[in-house]
């Protein structure tokens, strides 16, 4: 009955897939489709609070009239879906978007609305796009005594097309029902919010694991290069949920695990569906966003709009997982990374599997050289410990880990003095076994490249497994097809515990 209903979602995503995400603003019957395709991410949520009367910001579901629909107002004591928001920007955190957790979309100010509804705040944009992006203004004020640890106050503005910026206000007044509108000039207590992180299930500890038995995983890494990449084959440098699932299930080889790499988060659902579809077993894919920060909260970056011509809304960018359906918990852990108002700022991903005690885990590293902000390669080799130390806390608790990515490092014996520095994974080689390790005698720290260029081919693709762990195969297929990374494979066999 499951796979019955995943393939009649499959079908509707095919036919309505493109006018949901293409048209300029939503309709009620849309909300099931996007919605559940960003309820796969592991982003950090926020609700946000007017400081005027203490209450939180809702999305109006049940408006009955058209006009108000979706529309913004403080009034909630408590937080639940409708209080709910992730924050987005395409502009280095330089702006802001709201996004909705119950519709999936962004909050819009309405400016084309007139008298008491012009710049009315609707959490019922598609794309981030002029309307949907605030400049926030981050307060050197302390949040309320009770808030939670990371709140911000903050007050923001929206502006029209040409328009003089506006202060989003919350209507508290004797006549007002806490409705927000961009409409303020100046800022005072009705133009503050709080700011509050909402606790996740990340936020909790991994389930408690037995004694297992050895285990056997096919473990597949892919850095896609989904995102907006010209040296990638996609329609218009930028993949769709249609060509990324064919290209993906022309690589599979009956995998367990899968680690993607430059992902937008939109795209991990449908995978998902065609994950279930071609092995005819349960996954759960998982996402994980990259950030960019000023002087406020993390926000995560968003991909750049789809391919033409529907320019659809792919949602943020950065890496997923998939695992078996048995997944119950998963966690993003943010990576040390170059000055954030600059650089994007890396996340690792990692996801249960309680009844075998496996904790898989997936990273991409930071980018060599000076335009991403680590040309000696200071920043990779932290994140490389980092990691390491994610995964022995794990350990600690009884699992037995894998990981891997796109580390952006060669291995410490390549050979080539083109891709310094080769220093990065030392210590990982020394305390964990890569798949392709000890395939040559003269290097055994090196392996098979992952990544083409036009002059020369090196690795920096991995999958790792604790040094007791047996890898019985590792292999590189050397066709990129629309990305511009090699897939690596490894089966790896772990022992009992």
């Amino acid at each position: 009955m499951r796979r019955l209903l995943r393939a009649l979602a499959i079908f509707c995503a095919a036919i309505v897939g493109l006018q949901v995400f293409s048209a300029p603003s939503a309709v009620a019957a849309d909300i099931s489709q996007d919605a559940d395709a960003i309820a796969k991410s592991a982003g950090q949520k926020w609700a946000l609070k007017s400081l005027a009367n203490g209450k939180y910001v809702s999305v109006e579901l049940n408006e009955t009239d058209a006009q108000l629909e979706w529309r913004l107002r403080a009034r909630a004591d408590s937080v639940g879906s409708w209080e709910r928001f992730t924050l987005h920007t395409n502009h280095r955190a330089k702006t802001i978007g709201l996004r909705s957790e119950v519709t999936g979309f962004l909050v819009t100010a309405e400016f084309n609305d007139g008298g008491d509804r012009e710049g009315m705040l609707r959490a019922r944009g598609v794309r981030l796009g002029q309307w949907q992006q605030f400049t926030p203004d981050y307060l050197k004020e302390t949040p309320p005594s009770g808030s939670p640890q990371g709140s911000q106050v903050l007050a923001f503005t929206a502006a029209a097309t040409g328009g003089t910026p506006k202060y989003v206000t919350a209507e508290v007044g004797e006549t007002g029902d806490g409705l927000l509108r961009a409409r303020g000039s100046r800022l005072g207590s009705w133009e503050k919010f709080v700011l509050e992180p909402v606790t996740s299930a990340g936020d909790v500890q991994p389930p408690q694991v037995s004694a297992a038995n050895a285990t056997t995983l096919n473990v597949m890494s892919w850095n896609v290069c989904a995102n907006n990449n010209g040296s990638c084959g996609w329609s218009d440098d930028r993949a769709g949920f249609v060509e990324l699932n064919a290209e993906i299930k022309a690589r599979l080889k009956s995998p367990d695990v899968i680690l993607f790499q430059e992902f937008c988060e939109k795209h991990a659902k449908r995978v998902e569906w065609m994950l279930e579809d071609h092995t005819g077993r349960g996954w759960d894919v998982r996402f994980a966003p990259v950030h960019h920060q000023t002087d406020g909260p993390r926000i995560q970056k968003q991909c750049a709009m789809g391919p033409a011509p529907d320019s659809a809304d792919r949602g943020a960018f950065g890496i997923a997982i998939a695992v078996p359906e048995e997944n119950v918990w998963y966690k993003r852990h943010d990576l040390t990374s170059p000055e954030p108002a600059v650089h994007e700022q890396r996340s690792a991903l990692c996801a249960a599997l309680p009844a075998r005690a496996v904790m898989v885990c997936n990273a991409h590293f930071t980018a060599g050289g000076a335009d991403f902000g680590d040309p000696k390669g200071e920043w990779r080799t932290k994140q490389a410990a980092q990691l390491a130390e994610i995964t022995k806390v794990y350990e600690q608790r009884g699992y037995r880990t894998i990981f891997g990515g796109d580390f952006n490092s060669v291995p410490p014996d390549h050979q080539t003095k083109t891709d310094p520095p080769n220093t990065v994974l030392i210590k990982t080689y020394a305390e964990y076994r890569e798949c392709d390790e000890n395939r040559f005698a003269d290097r055994p720290r090196d392996g098979r490249a992952t990544k083409p260029f036009g002059d020369r081919e090196i690795k920096i693709d991995y999958i790792f497994a604790q040094d007791t762990a047996e890898f019985s195969s590792c292999s590189v297929d050397a066709d990129t097809g629309k990305s511009d990374h090699y897939p690596i494979y490894g089966t790896v066999k772990l022992p009992g515990t």
